[in-house]
């Protein structure tokens, strides 16, 4: 079903914004300067070591880390693409550019809807790598589930970052150490930068072979 010209306008402008502030910000974003040292996929680094023996042992174990500020940097940098009420909330932006495709073209974007769906929901980081081992009764999800880096990060953004949940900010109280809730808020933010990027490059690409316009 064609879209009215309103709407359409509407979508362009929200792209446009997204493309914006992608170029703007992410090439400077620190999530991004980590990738250098861990790569796209951040995570664990084990060292071992021989033991002479013929047998290894962990020397050193090493996470991505930030300086809480450096952190809360890019969390501020990344804020749009999860808060609802942004022009750039990643949902609504795939939505705009799907809408704009039209029906054929959209049903070519499913890995990318799903990527984006899976990091993204309702407002919130949705996508856990790892868990803290721990089980809650009342950690966000329900009793008896896992308490997820996803939640971690959250409560991390809106009770400490934003101090908007003093609720969120006590749960944190019981995880591990600091530099374990620094890396879990690192894990969500990469993931979430890198749903960005390929929702960019698929609308740069669709721009470069005129299934979509911007300028209209």
């Amino acid at each position: 079903m064609a879209i009215s010209d309103s709407a359409a306008a509407t979508h362009r402008a929200r792209i446009r914004v997204f493309l914006e502030r992608v170029a703007d910000r992410f090439p400077d974003n620190p999530i991004i300067a980590l990738r250098e040292k861990y790569g796209r996929t951040l995570g664990l680094v084990i060292t071992w070591e021989s033991q002479g023996d013929g047998t290894f042992a962990v020397s050193d174990l090493e996470t991505p880390d930030l300086e809480r500020r450096i952190l809360e940097s890019a969390i501020v940098d990344c804020r749009a693409l999860f808060a609802q009420k942004d022009t750039c909330y990643l949902p609504s932006v795939l939505k705009a550019y799907k809408s704009l495709v039209g029906p054929e073209r959209a049903r070519k974007l499913t890995e990318l809807s799903q990527l984006v769906n899976a990091v993204v929901r309702d407002g919130k980081l949705t996508s856990p790598v790892m868990y803290s081992g721990r089980l809650e009764e009342d950690n966000g999800l329900g009793p008896g589930r896992l308490l997820g880096d996803d939640q971690i990060a959250m409560d991390y953004i809106y009770g400490v970052a934003f101090h908007d949940d003093p609720e969120r900010a006590q749960r944190l109280a019981n995880v591990s150490d600091t530099a374990t809730v620094r890396f879990a808020v690192i894990l969500q933010l990469n993931q979430l930068i890198y749903a960005a990027e390929c929702l960019r490059d698929q609308i740069h690409h669709d721009v470069e072979a005129r299934y979509l316009r911007l300028d209209e």
